[in-house]
């Protein structure tokens, strides 16, 4: 089996869709749609996130340089956030202090 080392996260408010993980794979596989190509789906039933892994990092990029993604469940279309792991915790890093300040915020209030 061929090796898919380079992973994106995408989140989307699908709810629970039958052949999710089909549309996902058929969506990411694309190169008209997506940008896309050779990748894995894996997805858990019931999450409102996938991790879709790339053969390679080329493929990623381009998947993540397009500027939507738009897959269509039941009729509804559902816009996708699309972003690599490390992405995630760059942005956990940069709200950590922020919310550090917020908690801090609310206790003094209830002080008062």
């Amino acid at each position: 089996m061929e090796e898919y080392h380079y992973p994106i996260i995408v989140e989307g408010d699908w709810g629970p869709a039958k052949n999710l993980k089909n549309k996902l794979q058929i969506h990411f596989q694309s190169k008209k749609k997506s940008k896309g190509g050779d990748c894995v789906v894996q997805y858990n039933d019931g999450s409102n996130s996938a991790t879709i892994l790339f053969k390679s990092s080329h493929i990623r990029d381009g998947v993540l340089s397009k500027t939507e993604h738009i897959i269509t469940i039941d009729n509804q279309q559902i816009k996708l956030k699309v972003y690599k792991p490390s992405d995630v915790e760059e942005q956990a890093d940069s709200t950590g202090p922020k919310v550090s300040r917020i908690i801090t915020k609310c206790r003094i209030r209830t002080m008062l």
